[in-house]
């Protein structure tokens, strides 16, 4: 295979089959991206299947076929790209198999080169092997990479500043020319300069002044540039973040997503303080150049190719060092992932006598990024080192070959002096924009991981949304279907129902049943797959996200609380809210028992992630966090749980006196009576609908899942 397969690194954990299918079609020239892929396709819960892989290269004009591999000839002759089925659990593509070793793209690892007898070990005997290909022109159009356009986007809204910066690196580097004419005159009128002692000494001391503030003024841009791009960037990430529908972080590792945002800063560093400055090295190596030609043609070709040879040498370490780059960035990520994962379980990870297992899993993957750091520094000293020893060695080459010029009268001692002063000053340059080519490698690495998120689709309420609501005065679902992926069974299946304004509808079922995906559906953080969820005759996929979030509240299955105080995480973003809506809010929840219990009430520092609450706790929290926003609907998912009879009973009955419509996903009888109507689900369909009189009396499904588990009596 002459032709190198690009690698793309899986985002989610089940998306290794994505990120071959990506790498197979990059490889032919379809451009796609995974993000792309992913937003068409989607995930299916434990991955894509062999089949879902055959279906999403045909799509895209690429005929395969699954094959069983019993002799290993077959794989050998292959010179396209081949998606194996790997450890009985993942995916890799086959680059080349040969006698001894195998090359191949693990989407969770990256590029590697194993033993044939790894190979064997883990390959499990399946894989998908291309037959005929026929990819057309509009999909080798690439996207432009939206990382790159945000760092274009600051560079020409700030092109003054950065005009500026280089306007100052040329004044620095016109200074720096400067210093070896005065060297070689000075050397060659040493009789003319000793008698010019005071004006020499003032020139001396102007460069001075010159350089020192050139090197503040460029300093000072520097940093502003610097925060101008670390800002911008990681505001542009943020921003897009927050835009990104809820789906897009079902199966997302929080630990890779924190990896990720961190990288906007070394990118920043990258662009500032080496990208801004190539221009200009690269015109002066040109300057000095001319001015060395003139003063020795033979020194100047000894110089040239010292330079070069530093300059091969920068790229050889160069494409090493970002290889073993793109593992160490996975290895980074899966650190911070367990990281996450520790602190945010710590609770369960005590209780459960977890501590070793997860300290030697962290233990590993950090041994794994130390080695793959060491490996890069270690082979970046061995070659790196020969570059500085050229440039170590070289003034004194220049130096000794030059005194033979000046005994042959070809040049002049000032002439040597001046010239091995502007030869340091011309490798300098090509060194630094061969180094660059290095930064530029690393560049695509990381903005490859950005990327990947700025690149998302937005959610399209955000986007393409206009309607308006000021409340919600009746909802009606029509035929609603819901499913995570292309290649799932439906969760949610010819749903249908209408809510009046005021009305309180309780929604039970079996746990599996679909009844929390409903309630996301209603409250518009998933989008139907087939039919129309309408508010007020206004289809949801139509209505403004801000209005659509004012009207609605949602009381999630597990609450979040936040690391602030009790009063903070109860108004969350109603900073208009009146203190006598908080107090009732407060009252009907019952958080007041909580008050009295705390040493500053409302004003208690709440734990991250409310650790230092019970469960029934936060829920009553989350529940006040609902009555605070002054809804027409309010959706609330097992809100209750965690609550004793009482306490239940209370916030029932209180939330009867609200006029806001009220659908709750709920399993306790003891919830379920307080409503008017009730929705019966089972496997994703409403079998039933009545009061829980009605329900009862017709001894159907809601009368064997509620009443026979627990007894007629």
């Amino acid at each position: 295979m002459v032709k190198k397969i690009p690698f793309i690194e899986q985002s989610e954990h089940s998306e290794c089959g994505l990120a071959c299918t990506t790498m197979v079609l990059n490889y032919y020239d379809d451009q796609v991206t995974l993000s792309h892929l992913r937003d068409v396709y989607g995930v299916p819960k434990g991955g894509n299947t062999l089949t879902n892989l055959y279906q999403i290269l045909l799509d895209r004009g690429i005929e395969t076929k699954a094959i069983r591999v019993l002799e290993m000839d077959i794989l050998e002759e292959q010179t396209t790209p081949t998606i194996c089925f790997w450890e009985e659990r993942h995916y890799v593509v086959l680059e080349k198999l040969t006698e001894k070793e195998a090359t191949i793209l693990d989407p969770s690892t990256g590029r590697k080169k194993i033993k044939r007898e790894e190979f064997l070990a883990s390959f499990s005997n399946i894989a998908l092997i291309l037959e005929d290909v026929d990819v057309t022109i509009s999909q080798r159009k690439k996207a432009e990479n939206a990382t790159w356009s945000v760092l274009k986007g600051i560079l020409k809204s700030k092109k003054a500043r950065v005009g500026f910066f280089i306007a100052l690196t040329l004044l620095i580097q016109v200074v720096t020319i400067i210093i070896p004419r005065i060297t070689q005159m000075i050397i060659d009128g040493a009789a003319v300069a000793a008698g010019n002692g005071l004006q020499i000494g003032l020139t001396i001391v102007v460069l001075f002044v010159a350089y020192y503030f050139l090197q503040v003024a460029r300093g000072l841009v520097l940093i502003v540039l610097e925060n101008l791009f670390d800002l911008t960037l990681m505001k542009q990430f943020m921003q897009k973040i927050i835009r990104l529908p809820l789906r897009f972080f079902i199966n997302r590792s929080t630990g890779d997503l924190i990896f990720r945002a961190n990288l906007s800063v070394i990118i920043q560093q990258i662009m500032s303080q080496r990208m801004l400055t190539i221009f200009v090295d690269f015109l002066f190596v040109f300057i000095y150049l001319i001015l060395m030609i003139n003063m020795s043609v033979q020194l100047t070709l000894i110089a040239i190719f010292g330079a070069l040879l530093m300059g091969l040498i920068s790229v050889v370490n160069s494409r090493r060092v970002q290889s073993i780059t793109n593992k160490e960035l996975i290895a980074q990520s899966k650190v911070q992932r367990i990281l996450v994962e520790l602190f945010e379980g710590m609770e369960t990870i005590k209780s459960s006598g977890s501590e070793n297992e997860f300290y030697t899993k962290w233990r590993n993957e950090f041994k794994n990024q130390i080695s793959l750091r060491a490996e890069k520094s270690r082979f970046s000293t061995w070659v790196r080192t020969i570059q500085t020893s050229i440039q170590f060695i070289l003034p004194i080459t220049l130096i000794y070959i030059g005194l033979m010029q000046v005994v042959n009268g070809q040049v002049t001692l000032g002439e040597l002096i001046s010239f091995n002063a502007l030869a340091g000053a011309f490798i300098t340059p090509i060194v630094t924009v061969f180094d660059s080519y290095t930064e530029v490698l690393l560049l695509r690495s990381y903005f490859g991981k950005l990327n990947e998120i700025l690149d998302a689709k937005d959610n399209s309420r955000l986007t393409t949304a206009d309607e308006k609501i000021e409340q919600i005065d009746e909802i009606t679902a029509k035929d609603i279907s819901f499913k995570y992926s292309h290649f799932e069974e439906e969760i949610l299946s010819g749903i249908s129902f209408n809510i009046a304004a005021g009305e309180k509808v309780a929604i039970v079922g079996k746990s599996g049943s679909g009844k929390s995906t409903l309630l996301k559906l209603l409250a518009g953080l998933y989008d139907v797959s087939t039919g129309e969820i309408r508010f007020n005759d206004v289809d949801i996929s139509k209505i403004d996200d801000v209005s659509l979030k004012n009207c609605v509240s949602i009381v999630n299955q597990k609450p979040t609380i936040f690391n602030s105080s009790l009063y903070e995480n109860i108004v969350l973003n109603q900073n208009d809210i009146a203190p006598d809506r908080v107090e009732q809010a407060i009252f009907d929840s019952k958080v007041d028992e909580i008050i009295m219990n705390l040493p500053l009430g409302l004003e208690t520092q709440i734990s991250e992630g409310g650790m230092n609450l019970s469960g029934g706790q936060m829920q009553r929290i989350s529940i006040a966090r609902a009555l605070v926003k002054e809804t027409s609907l309010l959706l609330m998912d097992e809100p209750t749980s965690s609550l004793d009879n009482i306490s239940e009973n209370f916030i029932m009955n209180r939330l009867k006196t609200y006029e806001f419509t009220c659908v709750i996903v709920a399993h306790r009888l003891n919830t379920i009576r307080h409503f008017d109507r009730i929705l019966v689900m089972d496997q994703g369909r409403i079998v039933e609908e009545g009061t829980h009189e009605a329900l009862l009396a017709q001894k159907g499904y809601y009368y064997s899942i509620y009443v026979e588990p627990q007894g007629t009596s």
